[in-house]
């Protein structure tokens, strides 16, 4: 938790944009901006009033301006996506909070009171979506080293966390990818036995090891389709022909948008190398 004298230290310009370029005059106070400090931002042009006690940067996000004068804010899987946690899929329409609890058109809206830490963000995912979407959000805070899982241990904690501490013990901290994670979380719900980012000597890290036969690459466009990328997966796949090691490359259109497909070649492919061993 940062100090008074390091909030202190800070201009009004740089707390706002601290908040995501839309801050509430009250969190401001809070942080060590005074009354005057925000007045002489104001008239310098660097933050500008655009609602009551809600102050902007000119160049905020029009959804996060329109939502101020809602006298609301990013919530829940609408700010995860903004603080760049996984989404397997954006809201869509976004997820806002508001003290009021009134509508705000166009809007999903948590009635939400005082400022929003990171782990009341992950509470509103785990409360709201569904259990992969909470993995994939809680997942990506730790790997992306946001906070760890004593901490998220620490608050889900509560009577009323029992879906939550659920998910924690599903995170894999060594997981690279939302694809990655996405994948793992149905094979094990199929009943199967998985292991992340098993190690092939000369081959480097798979994604997923099945049933500890069975090796399953997730791919992202963002790497693999890429001339670097398509060398690599070529190394590698044949590499694993060699060493005689059965391994399934699936899309990550697919593990995200039919995971059904992705079990049906799992399992396929489990079949196969079962019979072929017997």
């Amino acid at each position: 938790m940062e100090n008074s004298k390091a909030l202190n230290s800070r201009s009004v310009e740089e707390e706002v944009a601290w908040y995501g370029k839309v801050a509430r005059r009250k969190d401001l106070l809070v942080r060590g901006c005074t009354p005057w400090a925000m007045k002489k931002a104001e008239d310098a042009g660097q933050i500008q009033r655009i609602g009551r006690g809600y102050y902007a940067l000119p160049d905020a996000d029009p959804l996060d301006v329109r939502l101020a004068r809602h006298q609301a804010r990013r919530t829940c899987f609408t700010k995860a996506e903004q603080l760049g946690l996984w989404i397997i899929k954006s809201p869509p329409v976004p997820h806002v909070a508001a003290a009021h609890g009134r509508p705000v058109p166009g809007c999903v809206v948590h009635k939400v009171s005082g400022q929003q830490t990171l782990m009341d963000i992950l509470r509103q995912c785990v409360k709201c979506g569904s259990e992969v979407d909470a993995l994939v959000v809680l997942e990506s805070a730790v790997v992306l080293k946001e906070c760890t899982i004593p901490q998220l241990r620490a608050a889900f904690a509560g009577r009323e966390d029992t879906r939550g501490r659920a998910v924690i013990d599903m995170i894999d901290p060594q997981s690279m990818s939302i694809v990655e994670t996405v994948a793992r979380y149905y094979v094990r719900k199929a009943g199967l036995n998985v292991q992340g980012q098993f190690y092939v000597p000369g081959v480097g890290h798979l994604d997923l090891l099945v049933e500890g036969i069975l090796g399953v690459e997730t791919d992202g466009a963002e790497y693999h389709n890429t001339a670097k990328g398509w060398a690599e997966d070529l190394r590698r796949d044949n590499l694993l022909v060699v060493k005689g090691m059965w391994c399934l490359r699936i899309p990550a259109a697919v593990v995200l948008g039919r995971p059904d497909i992705m079990l049906g070649w799992v399992q396929q492919a489990l079949a196969m190398i079962n019979g072929s061993q017997k």
